[in-house]
Parts: C-alpha cells; sequence; structure tokens
C-alpha cells in the first residue's frame, strides 16, 4: 500500500509529464460536464440512449487519461464507476430514476477525486471502502443470472472464501461427496474436499466477475460447473456489440476550439486597455491643439475609437464563459448537503447559457456554496413539515442566471420556510447586534442575516451553525463590484437578487470632482444625482449627518472628508449628492463637487505595497494620462452604520418640520 500511494504522488523532482497533466486536467474540466448534462438528461422525462453513451464516454475518458498518469484512487474510482455503467449498458433498459441518482453521486464523487489527484492528496482507506459501497449498492441493477461454482482448496483457504462468498448474493454450500478420496488415495498436502456452490448474485454479471477476481485472483481454486454466457438455440439474438454501438452514437458537430493560457488572454485584455487609454489621450491632445470637428484628423479619431471599442469588446468576449460549470458545480454541493440534512431537495438551473467573465465566475464559487448549503439547510422544511404545510415532499431551490442593463443578475429562492424574522431578531438581540428596544423594519431584519458570527441554528452541525457563510456572501459579492438583496416571505420561501458586473477588466462609470481630484464612481451603483439645500441635513452630532429624502433620513457623507483630502469645502448648501443603489431600502447619500461625464473605463489593481485608504476599489488611467481612484460605494466606512445612524436611517421622518 506505501509503494502505490508513493505512486500515487507522482515521482519526485520535475515532472517531465507536468505540461500533459494539466492539459488532462482541463480536459476534465469539460468532460465532467458532459457527464454531469447526461445524467441530466437521463434524469429527464425523454431520455436516450445517446445520453447514456455520453456519459460511458466521459468516464471511460476519465479513467484513461487517469490511468496514463498512474492516478491510482481516480483510475479506481473511474473503472468501477464504468464496470456499473457498462451493466447497464449491457441491457436493454436504462437506469431507473433511482440508479441515476445514484450515478450522479458517484459523478460527484469523481469530480471530488479529480480534484484531489490535482493536490496530490491520497484517499485513505475508509474512504475507499466508502467509495466500494457506493458503486456496489445500486438499485435494480439487472441481476447476473445463477451459477454454480466448484471449489477445490485446503481447509484454509476454503474458509476465506466461503465467508467472502456471501458477500456476492445467496449461498448454498454442499461438499461432492463422489470426490472424497479413501484412505489409500489421500495425500496430505493436496486438497482433499470439493465444495458445490449456488450463487445467487445479487448484482449485474460485470460486477460478479469484478468481485470474483478479486475474490479469487487467478481463478485457480474456484471454477464455474457451467458456462453462463451458453446460449440454447432458438434464443434471442446477440445484442449489437457495445463498439458498435459507441461508433454509431449520434455524432455532435461541434465550432473548433483551441485552449489558451488565461495569462496570454490577461495580457491581451491589459494591451487593448493600454489602447484605448492612448486613443483617449490623441483625442485630448487633438481638441487642445483646436483640430476641427471634421478634419481628417478628428475623423481618423473617431474611426480608431470605433475600432477600439470593437476590439475591446471582441477580446472581453474571449473572457466571457458560461455560468454552466459553475452551475453544475452548484448541483454537486445541493446533493452534497441533501444527504447531509437528510431531506429531499431538488436544485433547478436556468440560464446556464449566460455568460460572464471567467475571473467573475471562479470567485463567485465561494458565495454560491454558502447560499446553496444555507437554502438546504435553514431554508427547505424536513419532508414532515412540507406535508403537513401541503408541500409536495421535495424542497426545490431555484438558482437563475440573466443579463439586465449591462449586469448580471443572479437569483436564488426557495419554496421553503421564509426567514423567520422573530427568531433572527431576538437571537441579534441575544448577541448583542442591536440595542435593547430597538425597532427594526422586516429589510433591516433580514440584513441582520449578514452580521459576522450570527446563525440562527440551534446547534453546531456539519452544514451550518458557526455563524459563517452569509457574511462572506456580501462581503465577497462586494468584492465583485455587486450588490445582493433579499425578499422572503414566511411560510413561502427566500429570493435572493444578485447584480454583478460582465467583467472585472472594463468599467461603465461617472468622473466626478472632490476636493480638485478626479475621481470615479461605478454607474451601476449610482441611484441618482441631486443638489441639496441646507435645510435638507440634519446634523445629529459632530460627525454624523443625516439627509431627507424620500421620507427618510439617510446617511449623509462628504466624500472628500472620508478621503481626507485638505480644504475640502465645508458649506453643502446646493452640493451635488450621489444617492448610492439602494441595499435593502438603506442607501447613503455622498456629497461630491462637480459631475464631469460618463465614460467607460479601464480597470487597474492597486498593486501590494500602496496603502489604499478605505472605500478606494482600484484605480483608471484618464485620457489626459492622470490617475483617477475607483470609489466602492459599499464600503463599510460609507455604510449607515459606520455613521453612528443605524437606527435613525430607517425611521421615516416629518417632512413638514
Amino acid at each position: 500500500m506505501a509503494k502505490r500511494d508513493a505512486e500515487s504522488g507522482g515521482p519526485p523532482g520535475d515532472d517531465r509529464m507536468a505540461n500533459i497533466k494539466v492539459g488532462y486536467f482541463q480536459e476534465c474540466e469539460e468532460l465532467l460536464e458532459q457527464l454531469t448534462d447526461g445524467l441530466d438528461a437521463l434524469a429527464g422525462s425523454a431520455p436516450s440512449r445517446h445520453d447514456f453513451d455520453s456519459v460511458f464516454r466521459a468516464v471511460h475518458s476519465i479513467k484513461g487519461g487517469a490511468a496514463a498518469f498512474a492516478l491510482h484512487d481516480l483510475t479506481d474510482f473511474a473503472h468501477a464507476l464504468e464496470t456499473l455503467l457498462g451493466a447497464f449498458r449491457e441491457s436493454a433498459a436504462l437506469p431507473s430514476p433511482g440508479e441515476v441518482r445514484r450515478l450522479q453521486r458517484g459523478a460527484d464523487r469523481l469530480a471530488q477525486l479529480i480534484g484531489h489527484a490535482q493536490d496530490g492528496r491520497i484517499s485513505t482507506e475508509e474512504e475507499r471502502l466508502a467509495d466500494a459501497a457506493l458503486l456496489n449498492e445500486a438499485e435494480n441493477l439487472p441481476g447476473a443470472p445463477p451459477l454454480t461454482l466448484r471449489l477445490e482448496a485446503s481447509s484454509g483457504q476454503a474458509k476465506a472464501l466461503l465467508k467472502a462468498l456471501p458477500t456476492l448474493g445467496e449461498v448454498q454450500a454442499r461438499i461432492d461427496e463422489a470426490c472424497i478420496p479413501s484412505l489409500e488415495d489421500y495425500d496430505p498436502a493436496a486438497p482433499c474436499l470439493v465444495w458445490e456452490i449456488e450463487l445467487t448474485p445479487s448484482m449485474s454479471e460485470k460486477l460478479l466477475e469484478k468481485a470474483l477476481k478479486d475474490i479469487d485472483p487467478t481463478g485457480a481454486l474456484m471454477r464455474s460447473a457451467r458456462e453462463t454466457s451458453a446460449r440454447e438455440p432458438g434464443g434471442p439474438a446477440p445484442r449489437e456489440a457495445p463498439a458498435a454501438r459507441l461508433n454509431q452514437a449520434m455524432s455532435i458537430t461541434q465550432a473548433p476550439t483551441i485552449r489558451v493560457g488565461l495569462d496570454r488572454i490577461d495580457r491581451l485584455i491589459n494591451l487593448v486597455g493600454e489602447l484605448v487609454i492612448n486613443q483617449a489621450m490623441l483625442a485630448r491632445s487633438a481638441e487642445e491643439m483646436g483640430a476641427r470637428q471634421n478634419s481628417d484628423h478628428m475623423i481618423g479619431l473617431e474611426d480608431l475609437m470605433r475600432l477600439s471599442r470593437d476590439l475591446q469588446d471582441s477580446v472581453m468576449q474571449i473572457r466571457a464563459q458560461p455560468v454552466k460549470p459553475l452551475f453544475q458545480r452548484m448541483a454537486r454541493i445541493c446533493r452534497e448537503a441533501t444527504t447531509l440534512s437528510g431531506k429531499s431537495v431538488e436544485l433547478i438551473c436556468e440560464g446556464q447559457e449566460t455568460e460572464i467573465d471567467k475571473t467573475v465566475i471562479e470567485r463567485l464559487a465561494d458565495p454560491l456554496t454558502h447560499m446553496i448549503r444555507n437554502a438546504v439547510d435553514h431554508a427547505i422544511e424536513p419532508i414532515e413539515a412540507r406535508i403537513a404545510a401541503g408541500k409536495p415532499e421535495t424542497g426545490r431551490i431555484f438558482l437563475s442566471a440573466s443579463h439586465r442593463s449591462g449586469q448580471v443578475i443572479l437569483e436564488i429562492r426557495d419554496d421553503g420556510r421564509g426567514i423567520d424574522r422573530a427568531k433572527v431578531l431576538a437571537r441579534a438581540r441575544a448577541k448583542g447586534l442591536i440595542a435593547p428596544g430597538t425597532e427594526l423594519t422586516e429589510s433591516e431584519i433580514d440584513q441582520l442575516l449578514f452580521k459576522p458570527g450570527f446563525s440562527t441554528a440551534d446547534e453546531v452541525s456539519s452544514l451550518s451553525g458557526r455563524g459563517v457563510g452569509m457574511d462572506v456572501v456580501r462581503s465577497a459579492i462586494h468584492a465583485l463590484g455587486g450588490r445582493i438583496n433579499i425578499e422572503s416571505t414566511p411560510g413561502r420561501g427566500t429570493r435572493f437578487e444578485i447584480a454583478l458586473p460582465l467583467t472585472l477588466a472594463v468599467l461603465d462609470a461617472m468622473t466626478v470632482a472632490v476636493a480638485d481630484q478626479t475621481l470615479v464612481v461605478p454607474l451601476s451603483t449610482i441611484h441618482e444625482t441631486i443638489t441639496i439645500a441646507a435645510r435638507d441635513v440634519l446634523q445629529l452630532s459632530p460627525g454624523q449627518k443625516m439627509l431627507r429624502y424620500n421620507g427618510q433620513a439617510i446617511a449623509l457623507f462628504d466624500l472628500g472628508e472620508v478621503l481626507g483630502y485638505p480644504g475640502t469645502c465645508r458649506d453643502i448648501e446646493d452640493r451635488v449628492v450621489l444617492i448610492t443603489c439602494a441595499e435593502a431600502q438603506r442607501p447613503v447619500a455622498l456629497i461630491i463637487d462637480e459631475i464631469f461625464e460618463q465614460r467607460q473605463v479601464v480597470i487597474k489593481g492597486l498593486q501590494e505595497g500602496f496603502a489604499a485608504p478605505s472605500c478606494i476599489a482600484a484605480a483608471t488611467i484618464l485620457g489626459d494620462g492622470r490617475i483617477a481612484l475607483i470609489i466602492d460605494p459599499y464600503d463599510p466606512s460609507l455604510s449607515p452604520a459606520a455613521a453612528g445612524s443605524g437606527r435613525q436611517a430607517a425611521v421615516p421622518l416629518d417632512l413638514s418640520a
């Protein structure tokens, strides 16, 4: 075992096969997608033999590559899964819904083992036994026909073999008395007993063949007394050979593709961004030189601007990937959480072909995992409770993606119990998250779920209870430049809506002036721009201001003061205010000096070593070559709580006062 484990980790030192192995794991992602699609189709209303062949090919390809790289754990499990699929493949019927669910769990484990192989992790003996149990307990497999075996072994060997055979099915064994030697013929060194064994297998013929080989690898001790594969005259014609069926499987015409390293695409995007910046600088220089609008120079610059924009859009499309692999991963997470919780839950995915920047997809995996697990553990009721409430036994979670107004909208909703706001409020008070006697609106109570360390679980389980999850979700969404909203109806379910930018490389933004500095604010975060009067501002205490807005008081910040710019104007009369997009009806107001224009900017990340102040997300280069900082309006330093006015921000005011 130690030798095999060492081989699983690969040879020490430089691996000359490293590049090929990276390509194999990339191919595994596509094969897992093909495997998941095929199993989903088999679980659908119109499964076909082509869907099953697609599943078989995916597993076979994964096994072949794993064997080439001596990834023994992955190879063994893929081989066992392929053997299980082979049993179905040899039968006339397709897998039943129960069998498909087991195959899906097998596919989930296969994906997990691929990740372990990438990390160099080796399965424990307990995990290997669990893997074997997972695949050998398939429901309603076409069973192998009864089999008669003759066992010729010494007493010690026979004892071990007879003890192992009952795990394969029902066993009836008797000694063949005719083979008992006489005293004259007795040879103490030779086996003297022969057992005739009638075995009624509880598994498929393929699995039985493998199990017998595991028990008696050489076949020297156990021999079949009759040929099970013999076919009587007039019997059914042999089925078409598996290889022939594979060759005749429906072929799918796909557009040719090429694999390119992400670092090369990132470099191309950076170069296109520099091109856009230089084009803007040339246009500004031409204006300063007094070039006429219809001159050859300006016409050429307009053509360059159009071509730069088209090139930029094309490069962005290269990075854009459908969210389908992410959704498939969430389906695996849902099945795992369903097994742990003992509930019956179905995940329904919509809009899987919606495209989004690959970097955004990668950074969405963790927050979506938290939300799916929370939905299974907290939102969906146990089967008994759902039946008592008049709901179907199986709870449903919907995960969808769509494009809307230049953003990607992810929606996660369920048909569960909804948010128990009384319990949330009581737990928040017990933890000291809100002051005693504070009255909160329903939306504010919902926002308590995002507090660090907050949990409504009564006990810690493998799914929840540690207070880690939803605060991580909101932080991750805000880090992507997005926002998250909650809607919940008791007894009917909860809906989360996540709005995200299409890409993290280019941003539609508004350039503004603050204390003689040019700043950039993401356009998606701006709800409204207004001019304020001094009478609309409430001074609660030094450093705490509120703005009368739509019948409420919202937190008011002078952006120049927050950033520490010297010479910030203290007079707020007729100042321009940006109202940020309300997250759960809790917007904030940002005081600025002037609005310049709306434009698209190229995002430049702040390198390590730069002390970025709070509420600064990144930077960009303007058309005149100057650097402008990009504001993050969802930074905690610009929240109502940071202004010390969390309670007042939600209290409607009498505007006639």
